[in-house]
């Protein structure tokens, strides 16, 4: 009897450690904002995204929507007051809440929980100092912050560097409050750290980082690919190439296929075969009369709209709501802008994904052209990759209002795409010490836990300044780099999906016919080709049907001789 004893105490002792009070339960996230245009501001996307680290449960709800049931299953608010008024509604709603409070921007200086202590404004704060690891740091620009003067009756995180050391992010009883005037700025990495104590997570003892080589396309120099992706390979750096499968050249016109180049395909193949993984960087990097790698792609610069169409159709200038006469029509209108743009953006990635599976390559994620894209493009996106490198565009009019995260997140703005950032730039050859710059950027990230590594290389530059890259981001305390073939990625097209076991192999099921592989191949890209081949097609018809005919008056012509000849036998 005595061992059932023991197996009762092991029972409810395994039962108490498992029991669901020990165990941390999602959080359930609620931002509210002001705003005083009807689109959620890139400042409150990118707050977004940077929550969406700790949680999948979030919602975003602008102060003039508040009602009292959006508060409901919610364990952690933000109240981001950057543009306009708070509403009186939306700030008693909020004051009559007890659970932990995130305040952004003037939040603090008109809600109940932040009354018992006194603000000011700082008009130019460029120099910080974070409390957690006692860094001190000087970032690019000048920004205004609200700082509080009460010193001693909050728990800093940051402070200000200027005549005095005051508070500009804080804890106050379990409130916390960021005076930061924007997050679109670097100081938005102090911010971004405190988030791993505002929602008490234990981060992650490590900094994960990857070396992307960078616009890999059919002009791409094969030696040089060759060299430096053979050094990091060799260096056990599982790189990303990221690849364009079609060159235009913007003065003839031409188009170059990496069919056209078996020697630099090779090369791709090894590499590949070695362990380095392809990202699909567009499908031409380029619009218009642009060179593939300098143009844009999924954004036309020139209107600072979406495109609509390929370049060799006349781009529409997307209309204002004024400029319609009721509601209804706007909104025909738009349904229809944004079909255009579903067409577009479907036809390249389905093409890209397609050329470079056809030619033996398996891409396994994806980067926008110069991170341009519209929030569309990125939902569209989202069907076909699990995930994203780069920088990320946050408005919606303006494609340079751009910037990037810390670390690693699943945000809703990208369709919970795992976004895996670029943060320390890249090898600018015209200055005059560019490792070192991107030496100081990651220090810039390593004032966040958990803060990602990523910058990229291009490889037109040759293996000169590759040693040197290697050895500052391995140098960085617990660092990693990125597998990205072990974080399960899955691309799926129409009629194709890549994914990789568990062994690393790549399984590809490709559901298209021997002939349509190959029509598809070798279709005609540019405006230019496809002129040419119905020239071609048009003129094999009518040589065609010349020999038919001529072939048709031979016969006729012979039986005719015969009939002649048959009274004379």
């Amino acid at each position: 009897m005595l061992y059932k004893f023991f197996l009762l105490i092991g029972t409810l002792c395994l039962l108490f450690y498992a029991s669901p009070a020990s165990a941390k339960e999602t959080p359930h996230v609620l931002i509210i904002y002001t705003s005083v245009d009807e689109e959620i501001p890139p400042d409150v996307l990118k707050l977004e995204t940077l929550v969406s680290r700790f949680s999948d449960q979030i919602q975003v709800v602008r102060d003039r929507n508040l009602e009292s049931d959006s508060f409901e299953g919610a364990t952690h608010l933000f109240v981001y007051h950057q543009q306009g008024q708070l509403l009186p509604k939306a700030k008693q709603l909020i004051d009559e809440q007890e659970i932990p409070l995130y305040a952004i921007g003037q939040s603090a200086t008109v809600l109940q929980a932040f009354d018992a202590l006194s603000f000011k404004r700082i008009v130019s704060v460029s120099h910080f100092e974070q409390e957690r690891s006692g860094k001190q740091v000087e970032f690019e620009g000048n920004e205004p912050v609200i700082v509080t003067t009460d010193l001693q009756k909050v728990t800093p995180h940051a402070l200000t560097l200027s005549n005095q050391h005051l508070p500009v992010i804080f804890s106050y009883q379990h409130n916390y409050y960021a005076g930061l005037s924007t997050l679109l700025n670097r100081s938005h990495l102090l911010f971004s750290d405190t988030l791993f104590d505002f929602f008490d997570v234990q981060a992650k003892a490590e900094h994960v980082g990857y070396l992307r080589l960078e616009d890999v396309s059919p002009s791409a120099d094969p030696e040089l690919v060759d060299e430096v992706g053979t050094y990091l390979l060799d260096h056990h750096v599982p790189i990303l190439m990221a690849v364009v499968p079609i060159y235009t050249d913007p003065e003839t016109g031409n188009v170059v296929q990496f069919s056209d180049r078996p020697e630099l395909l090779q090369v791709l193949k090894k590499l590949e075969d070695r362990g380095a993984t392809v990202l699909l960087h567009g499908y031409t990097h380029q619009y218009r009369s642009s060179e593939t790698g300098e143009g844009f792609e999924f954004w036309d610069v020139e209107n600072g709209q979406p495109i609509f169409g390929p370049a060799s159709e006349e781009a529409p200038i997307l209309q204002s709501k004024e400029a319609f006469a009721n509601h209804n029509d706007y909104q025909s209108y738009q349904k229809e802008m944004h079909a255009r743009e579903e067409a577009y953006i479907r036809d390249k990635l389905e093409r890209g994904v397609r050329d470079l599976t056809t030619l033996g390559l398996h891409p396994l994620g994806f980067e926008a052209p110069h991170y341009a894209m519209s929030h569309t493009g990125y939902e569209l996106t989202a069907d076909y990759f699990t995930n994203i490198f780069g920088q990320v565009q946050w408005g919606q009019e303006e494609w340079d209002v751009m910037t990037s995260v810390p670390f690693v997140t699943n945000p809703p703005f990208l369709n919970y795409m795992t976004l895996y950032p670029e943060t320390i730039g890249f090898v600018d050859p015209q200055l005059s010490d560019p490792v070192k710059v991107m030496e100081q950027a990651r220090d810039e990230m390593l004032l966040v836990r958990e803060s990602m590594i990523g910058a990229f290389y291009h490889p037109y530059l040759g293996i000169e300044y590759v040693p040197e890259i290697v050895e500052m981001m391995e140098s960085t305390p617990h660092f990693r780099w990125l597998s990205l073939r072990e974080t399960n990625p899955t691309v799926t097209t129409s009629n194709l999906s890549i994914r990789v076991d568990a062994s690393g192999q790549f399984i590809v099921e490709d559901q298209r016919s021997v002939w349509s592989a190959w029509v598809q191949r070798f279709a005609p890209h540019s405006f230019l080709e496809q002129a040419l081949f119905l020239l071609a097609v048009v003129t094999f018809l009518a040589v065609a049907a010349f020999s038919l005919y001529t072939f048709y008056l031979r016969t006729q012509r012979k039986k005719r001789l015969f009939k002649e000849r048959a009274p004379r036998g």
